[in-house]
């Protein structure tokens, strides 16, 4: 797996659980597993609790789609792409090394990628009850001991709070049993596909028990690479340790103390870039002579290119909570309390080939940049050189979260919660920065931009603004910076829920009062001619020396205050059919863009800060089972009228150097869709079942994309008109007061949006003797195309993968062989778009990330 390796210890880890595996299956029963929880329409019901109570699935107005841990390995749900392959109504993406993991949730795309965790995310993730700040860190749940993952569809804004505009995605780990009980399992797979994780409970006395669970894995990748054939690409090594301590001292009173820390190093992502040559519409460039837009479906492919000594991107992640509940009289009293930590470094081939960008030379020194000081001077070269170029981004986070809330009993009729919560986040470094290598240029030679399509050997060109200011010896792992900034955020909210059943009637009501205090500074070098040796080094992920970015910005602060309510009416119409209705209210909060400095070079004063946006979701629906339980059958509607969206575009600022994408509010979008669901048992060993989300989602009247007006627009004012492929163009007043002709983007879907996901299964479960039983499971998931940005011009993603799974199982252990993507289908996973080392800024690049190929395996496991 290249750099990937595996430590003496960790390899020591795997062979000894390898075989620990094999003396469990043939020593005798130490304890049953009692644990009982199965899928949704597959003979029992889960037990969820996104409305702060434990509610049985089918009896919640909320349209939520559940896992169990044996539901996740059924589906041979492994990691969060497979989860997002395999769950209609969600889509997960992620960029280089398998960071910036961006999650949707019926279409309800946010903004464009954006490493900036300043802004907040559309779904919230949880852990045990806490909010996740990073996304460069959650997808641990392949080592992690998962007992069960919830996503819930539409806002929870009014009982979760933070970034759950769209809905809320809930692990939970596993908690100590009362008797003594464990389990392992170890998977071998293609491409050197090793895991292990195991668990053991073990009760301390009659009032308390602890459980330590750990996962490890190691993973060669599936993308090859044309510069090492002997290394695939996207390689991982990760591994997890948790544990949890519950005290019972009465039975009124449980204290459950909770932990686990993760560890993750991961190779680059197969990628490739779109070479300029395919470009095939929007305006022209005059001086390539080339359109400077795509349009059309990307195509990822099976085989990159990319430098061979690209670091891995190094994440980490821990956290300790404490939850208290107390019964006393028909009153319960919850306090949870949570503190995070997590860092991120990653990595990505910034120029998308391991050759590098073919550049011009200037050897007049500072003399290069007196031809004019930006863009499109005519610089001389006297000779050509290739240049790698690579990039890194870093982050810090620091959380700590205290909620304590009274509710009633969940058998009273009348159902309440009064709760208070306190949230500090903390982000003491975030930064981009490139490397561009100089190993081949004297201290006097700067790199000029040359026709990329005849390469002449001598001749004129543009100053490089993204490779001069970012050349070191040490490109690969020894990155510059021009700026990083801090940020934190302090969230006081106050939140209720009233409910009460009319006989088979409940009406609830619920709401919550938030502020949120944010607070943010950037820190920049003074470099307006991207000169070399100005930008500085940051090591790792520490917060850099005072002085070492001397340009202090202002510290900008903001408040914002929301309250987002939710209604719901459910009328049980029969003991197994339940029909709701819900209008609730989203809330995301506002933020400011600090990835770039104010400056000539940076973005505009005007785009620093951007409000909340907010929607309101009205949704009707039925949960219903038929025939005995043989037949689940679960519809609903939505209606989404989203206000003041926040979308990702580039800084308007005609100067800007090495432009990245700012959030910034543009208008209304609506939605409309449905979703269903069908779970039938003809036989009692067979299952077949299906679900469906359709989700029609639109910018609009008067939204408009201020970001791809060179690309799009032709001429100014009134008389501009757009070019080719391009949306039509109509004439605003920008927020920072210029009258522009900009594309407009009414009608169109956010970027990342899907409009339509399917599920088909079919289950066989049949005894093939008096303790074995054999199962078998197929599962065909479709996800629709998306586009990769608001202009609608890209499309990528469009798939249906097939997995299976056969095994063979009895109360103690189980063997089962699975694969994933059976058929072996290339699709893109992701794709993104920006600006390259080498072409004038005009050109905004897409990369276009290769989906997971075919997998294949043996999991072995062995409960006692």
């Amino acid at each position: 797996m290249g750099k990937v390796k595996q430590t003496g210890a960790r390899a020591s880890w795997l062979l000894a659980g390898a075989a620990l595996v094999s003396v469990l299956l043939a020593s005798p029963v130490f304890a049953q597993d009692n644990e009982a929880v199965a899928e949704e329409g597959e003979g029992e019901i889960l037990v969820v609790g996104v409305r702060k109570r434990d509610e049985e699935i089918q009896t919640v107005p909320i349209s939520i789609t559940a896992y169990s841990a044996e539901g996740l390995a059924e589906r041979n749900i492994s990691n969060f792409a497979d989860l997002g392959n395999a769950t209609p109504g969600l889509n997960v993406t992620s960029i280089a090394g398998g960071t910036t993991q961006q999650i949707f949730v019926r279409g309800l795309a946010p903004a464009n990628t954006t490493t900036d965790l300043n802004v907040e995310a559309n779904v919230g993730t949880f852990i045990d009850g806490i909010y996740q700040t990073s996304r460069n860190t959650l997808d641990m749940i392949s080592v992690l001991d998962v007992g069960q993952i919830e996503i819930a569809k539409g806002p929870q804004s009014a009982l979760f709070g933070r970034s759950t505009f769209a809905g809320a995605l809930s692990i939970a780990t596993r908690r100590p049993a009362r008797d003594f009980e464990g389990n392992i399992s170890a998977t071998v797979g293609v491409d050197e596909d090793y895991r292990i994780r195991g668990s053991v409970s073990v009760p301390l006395g009659d009032k308390a028990a602890i459980r330590i669970s750990g996962g490890y894995l190691t993973y060669d990748g599936w993308g090859k690479n044309a510069a090492d054939t002997s290394d695939n690409l996207g390689g991982t090594e990760k591994y997890a340790i948790s544990g949890s301590l519950q005290l019972k001292p009465s039975d009124n009173f449980t204290a459950t103390l909770s932990g686990f820390l993760t560890h993750s190093e991961t190779e680059m992502t197969p990628v490739t870039q779109v070479p300029i040559t395919a470009f095939n519409c929007g305006t022209t460039n005059a001086t390539l002579g080339l359109r400077q837009q795509v349009c059309g479906g990307l195509t990822a492919s099976k085989v990159s290119n990319l430098s061979t000594d690209i670091p891995d991107t190094l994440a980490k992640a821990r956290q300790v909570s404490m939850e208290l509940d107390w019964e006393l009289d028909g009153v319960r009293i919850v306090s949870t309390t949570g503190l995070t930590r997590a860092s991120n470094r990653a990595y990505n081939d910034y120029d998308g080939t391991s050759a590098g960008v073919t550049m011009g030379v200037c050897g007049l020194g500072a003399g290069c940049l007196a031809f004019a000081p930006f863009f499109g001077a005519p610089v001389p070269y006297t000779r050509l050189t290739s240049v790698n170029l690579y990039s890194t981004g870093l982050e810090k986070v620091k959380t700590f979260s205290q909620e304590i809330r009274l509710q009633s009993a969940n058998d009273s009729p009348f159902q309440w919660i009064l709760g208070g919560n306190y949230f500090e986040q903390k982000i003491p470094v975030a930064a981009g920065g490139i490397g561009a290598d100089s190993r081949g240029l004297a201290a006097n030679e700067r790199l000029v931009q040359v026709n990329p399509l005849t390469f002449p050997a001598t001749g004129v060109g543009g100053y490089d603004f993204t490779a001069n200011g970012f050349l070191t010896t040490n490109p690969s792992s020894g990155q510059l910076f021009s700026s990083w900034s801090k940020a934190s955020t302090k969230t006081m909210s106050i939140f209720a829920s009233l409910g009460y059943e009319f006989g088979n009637l409940r009406v609830n009501a619920e709401g919550r009062y938030n502020i949120d205090r944010k607070r943010a500074q950037v820190f920049s070098v003074s470099n307006p001619t991207v000169a070399p040796n100005v930008n500085q080094l940051i090591v790792g992920t520490t917060v850099p020396a005072a002085g070492l970015f001397p340009v202090t910005g202002p510290l900008i602060a903001k408040t914002f205050e929301s309250f987002a309510p939710r209604v719901t009416l459910d009328f049980k119409a029969a003991d197994d059919v339940l029909l709701y209705a819900s209008a609730s209210k989203g809330v995301r909060s506002g933020g400011f863009n600090t990835a770039n400095a104010v400056s000539t070079t940076g973005i505009l004063a005007s785009e620093v800060a951007y409000d909340e946006e907010a929607n309101w979701t009205y949704e009707a629906g039925i949960k219903s089972q038929w025939m005995d339980k043989k037949l689940l059958v679960n519809l609903s509607a939505f209606y989404v009228d989203w206000t003041n969206a926040q979308v990702s575009s580039f800084t308007e600022n005609p100067t800007a150097v090495n432009p990245v994408r700012i959030i910034r509010n543009i208008g209304g979008i609506k939605t409309k869709g449905f979703e269903a669901l069908v779970e039938v048992k003809p036989i009692e060993m067979l299952g077949i079942g299906g679900s469906v989300t359709f989700s029609d989602v639109e910018f609009g009247a008067g939204t408009y994309d201020g970001g791809t007006v060179t690309q799009c627009v032709i001429g100014t004012g009134a008389a501009a008109t757009a070019a080719p492929g391009c949306p039509p163009v109509i004439v605003v007043t920008t927020p920072s007061g210029a009258v522009r002709a900009v594309p407009s983007i009414e009608g169109l879907r956010p970027a990342r949006s899907v409009e339509l996901q399917w599920n088909l299964h079919a289950t066989l479960d049949a005894p093939i003797s008096d303790e074995w039983n054999a199962s078998a499971r197929v599962d065909v998931n479709h996800t629709g195309p998306s586009f990769n940005n608001i202009i609608n011009t890209i499309t990528f993603g469009n798939r249906t993968l097939t997995n299976v799974r056969l095994g063979f199982s009895n109360d103690r252990f189980s063997i089962a062989l699975w694969g994933n993507n059976i058929f072996n289908k290339v699709y893109a996973a992701n794709a993104i778009n920006q600006p390259r080392a080498g072409l004038p800024v005009s050109f905004v690049v897409p990369e276009v990330y290769l989906g997971e190929l075919r997998r294949f395996g043996v999991t072995a496991s062995a409960k006692f």
